[in-house]
């Protein structure tokens, strides 16, 4: 089952869609978002599910779908 945070990514980023992205794989460091696709997810996670940047931050040091699940249930 794919996690809510790959969904979006994959519905966000249609190039993603044959990316096979590793729960824990730093979504930045491994080159999978860009800053401004880093944005754009942050933007639509604070819409949907009140996700909030700053407190994710100070909790976690890397962008991984399971940090970002984590966070946002």
């Amino acid at each position: 089952m794919k996690s809510k945070t790959q969904e979006a990514l994959k519905k966000l980023f249609p190039r993603l869609k044959k990316k096979t992205i590793k729960s824990n794989d730093d979504l930045v460091k491994k080159a999978i978002l860009d800053s401004m696709d880093l944005v754009t997810l942050v933007t639509m996670l604070s819409k949907k599910y009140k996700f909030d940047i700053d407190k994710y931050q100070k909790k976690h040091k890397k962008f991984t779908l399971d940090n970002l699940d984590r966070f946002i249930n």
